[in-house]
């Protein structure tokens, strides 16, 4: 029975540890959950709705328009017939009247007002969905530059926690070397110290690490914390810059179709309108104003609507909209030269790197050499732990600018690519 126990609770504390493995999270993965978490990607539906109202409200232009009247009136004077005919009672005008009534309006041509009005807010509604998409992608950037600040955080505490871990080791050495009389005390003391220094920027790394952490979470959803496993995503082979994808070129399209879509608009106002309407109604009087009592009417007809002379305010509105659509040339250009700078930026950052990287291999491997002689010097005493730091720390610099430097060389990737407009691209995750 006690066998079949232990293995029981072996069996246990198994399931226990596999269940608390770090979570591990890929760079898409990241992407995908802000996309869905964070409120800006909410507002297309939102708007996709606002377009459906305005749309289906527009169309109803056409639909009849019906209005309630109603007035009660008194005055002081009435028309009368100056003339008295004997045995003739000539009816006079009553001074209070009343009348309540249902007018119908009927469109029956605008001149295609309603169906350029909808194609404004089809455009409108366009330009606000690609702004949603402008917003997810600086979203995407946020997620980009937070994600590989953890990443490069955590290499760092693990390079820096190394290089304790050999002073540790140095040091015991040390003592042991005191207690023999062969070194010096104070050597040891140079070790503690140094020891001390490297806990502080371990304590400095860490609190922005969990402020990393933190940011990430609030952007994506996600409940990681400083277990989480960070997967360092690879990019090789960068599109060529005639591959532009960012929504921006979209936006500025859009806006030219906008303005197109407002000159229409605007010459539209000089074409006539035709409607039908109708007015059926109770009071007194009612059509015949020498009726004094309470009778219904009607009233059918057709009704001209136009507008043949306004001082050319059209064609100065039409001016002003082709101005706002060559200023939109202008945005347009001056963007396109930004983006050239800033790619430019990435690819010379890209190219540093790349060659940064190549001496921090041989770096690495020298330093690595001088740092093993300068330790077993420190033994023999022939050099001091001061001496020994020296080429000690070196050599955790050298393996700390390797480490950061092949992260960084990833991110200027990453960069190129976000700056061309790419959300999602072929890595090695």
């Amino acid at each position: 029975m006690k066998k079949i126990a232990f293995l029981l609770l072996l069996y246990l504390l198994q399931n226990a540890g596999f269940s608390q493995q770090p979570q591990t999270l890929t760079l898409d993965s990241c992407w995908k959950m802000a996309l869905e978490y964070y409120p800006v990607s909410r507002q297309t539906g939102l708007l996709t709705e606002i377009h459906n109202f305005k749309q289906e409200s527009t169309q109803r232009g056409f639909y009849p328009q019906l209005n309630l009247n109603g007035q009660a009136t008194w005055q002081s004077e009435v028309t009368s017939l100056p003339v008295n005919i004997p045995n003739i009672e000539i009816p006079s005008l009553t001074r209070d009247n009343y009348r309540i009534s249902l007018d119908i309006n009927q469109l029956i041509w605008d001149g295609g007002s309603i169906k350029s009005q909808q194609a404004m807010d089809f455009a409108t509604l366009e330009i606000n969905l690609t702004e949603v998409e402008i917003e997810k992608l600086k979203l995407t950037e946020a997620v980009n530059q937070t994600y590989f600040s953890i990443l490069i955080l955590k290499e760092s505490e693990k390079l820096i926690s190394l290089a304790m871990d050999e002073i540790h080791s140095r040091l015991y050495k040390v003592r042991a070397g005191i207690a023999n009389g062969a070194v010096l005390p104070a050597n040891a003391d140079v070790l503690d110290a140094e020891l001390i220094r490297l806990e502080q920027t371990l304590i400095d790394i860490r609190f922005n690490r969990n402020a990393a952490i933190y940011r990430l979470n609030e952007l994506t959803g996600l409940n990681s914390d400083a277990t989480t496993a960070l997967t360092l995503p690879e990019y090789h082979d960068l599109p060529a810059l005639d591959q532009w994808q960012r929504p921006e070129y979209q936006l500025f399209d859009l806006q030219k179709i906008q303005f197109d879509n407002q000159q229409q608009m605007i010459g539209l106002k000089l074409m006539p309108r035709f409607s039908a309407f109708s007015n059926l109604g109770y009071g007194r009087p009612g059509l015949d104003m020498f009726s004094a009592s309470f009778e219904p009417f009607a009233m059918l007809g057709l009704r001209l609507s136009w507008n043949i002379w306004e001082w050319n305010i059209t064609g100065r509105n039409k001016s002003i909209t082709g101005i706002q659509k060559q200023i939109t040339d202008t945005q347009k250009q001056a963007w396109e030269i930004n983006q050239r700078i800033l790619l430019n930026n990435h690819k010379q950052e890209i190219l540093k790197i790349e060659n940064q990287l190549a001496a921090d291999h041989r770096i690495v491997a020298l330093r690595k050499s001088i740092a093993s002689s300068a330790a077993v010097q420190l033994e023999l005493g022939v050099i001091t732990s001061s001496e020994y730091l020296t080429e000690q720390n070196a050599f955790t610099q050298a393996n700390l600018n390797l480490g950061v430097n092949k992260i960084m060389l990833q991110r200027a990737r990453l960069n190129y690519l976000t700056t061309m407009g790419f959300t999602t691209y072929k890595s090695g995750e």
